[in-house]
């Protein structure tokens, strides 16, 4: 698993480590300051002659495409590529894990709790940083209808929660609420603990179901995550992680866990590793337009020379632009995860 939106975040992702040159030819000199961007010294226009902004453009499908268009058009094809890379470099690599139903058995929906001005919730702990936890729904039991917020705090950002959403629930019985929030790093906090919950002075006259009937308070564990119902003091919107106190029941709440090996970290954490496949990805990708575009007629030449630079001639010695990323994928791949070599050994008694 890579959280997309993270690996292809500028600065703190991979986006404007490689960046495009500003041409000199009057009507292309068009590249506003982000596609110019380079972290790495690296540029998509050094790796082959053809890569240029003048056969972007002119290959491309808008005839007419207006200027912020057309860097619009550069930016996804920069994240599109950042993405391909990723993607194959990981490929292969075990990613779905687990999912659990944290709190699946029966609930009897009489007898209530009295709220009392708590922030009241799951305390989740991560066991191992290379895992990430996605929340996909959180199941509701209160007594009345009413909207309110969820939310979710990590402990080094006590002051503002980093998830939001509104909910609603269903007197009487259940509502599930698709959540998908991820439990894991993030640029602005590493590490930490979890708060996912509510704030009971919200509640307005709403009380959530005890979980009190037979089976209904026994908890499905999962071995990557510590989860423990719980409430902290708070003022504001500000939780107090030193008032935490475990609680024996869930405040009418119920979350589902996804576990997955999360890449994203160890990728961005090594970013440097990625630029120069990600200067070829873009290659091929520019020699793919140029090749398979609609508005240009080519000669059978120039679609020997393009084939030539993508698939090279091992008659002649010369390695394409798709072996080249290959190997460089294959690089990252031992570096990122490397496995020793089985060796023989004689044991001496």
């Amino acid at each position: 698993m890579i959280r997309t939106d993270k690996i292809q975040a500028a600065q703190t992702g991979l986006f404007g480590g490689v960046g495009f040159r500003q041409p000199t030819l009057t009507g292309y000199n068009i590249v506003d300051a982000t596609n110019l961007a380079s972290t790495s010294g690296l540029y998509f226009g050094d790796s082959s002659e053809l890569v240029t902004i003048k056969n972007i453009k002119d290959c491309q499908e808008d005839s007419a495409i207006s200027d912020v268009n057309f860097n619009t058009l550069l930016t996804n094809m920069h994240k599109s590529v950042i993405l391909d890379v990723c993607n194959k470099v990981i490929a292969g690599q075990t990613d779905f894990i687990y999912t659990s139903n944290l709190y699946p058995y029966e609930k009897s929906f009489k007898n209530t709790i009295e709220p009392t001005s708590k922030f009241v919730g799951f305390e989740i702990t991560p066991l191992q940083d290379r895992y990430s936890c996605s929340i996909p729904f959180i199941e509701l039991c209160f007594d009345t209808v009413k909207t309110f917020n969820i939310y979710l705090y990590n402990s080094n950002k006590p002051k503002t929660p980093i998830q939001t959403k509104s909910i609603t629930t269903v007197a009487g019985e259940s509502t599930i609420v698709v959540l998908d929030w991820i439990i894991a790093d993030d640029t602005s906090y590493k590490g930490g603990t979890f708060y996912l919950g509510y704030f009971e002075d919200d509640l307005d006259g709403a009380k959530a179901y005890e979980r009190d009937y037979e089976e209904s308070i026994f908890q499905v564990n999962t071995p990557y995550y510590i989860v423990e119902p719980c409430t902290l003091d708070y003022l504001g919107t500000t939780i107090d992680v030193t008032t935490e106190v475990y609680e024996s029941d869930t405040f009418g709440l119920n979350i589902g866990m996804n576990v997955y090996t999360d890449y994203t970290e160890l990728i961005l954490r090594n970013r440097n590793l990625f630029y120069q496949a990600i200067q070829l990805q873009m290659h091929e990708k520019v020699l793919s337009l140029i090749k398979h575009s609609t508005r240009l007629n080519f000669t059978e030449r120039t679609l020997k020379d393009i084939d030539l630079e993508l698939f090279g001639n091992s008659k002649f010695g010369i390695d394409g632009t798709i072996d080249k990323l290959n190997r460089a994928i294959s690089q990252i791949q031992k570096a990122l995860f490397y496995v020793p070599k089985i060796t023989r050994a004689t044991l001496k008694i």
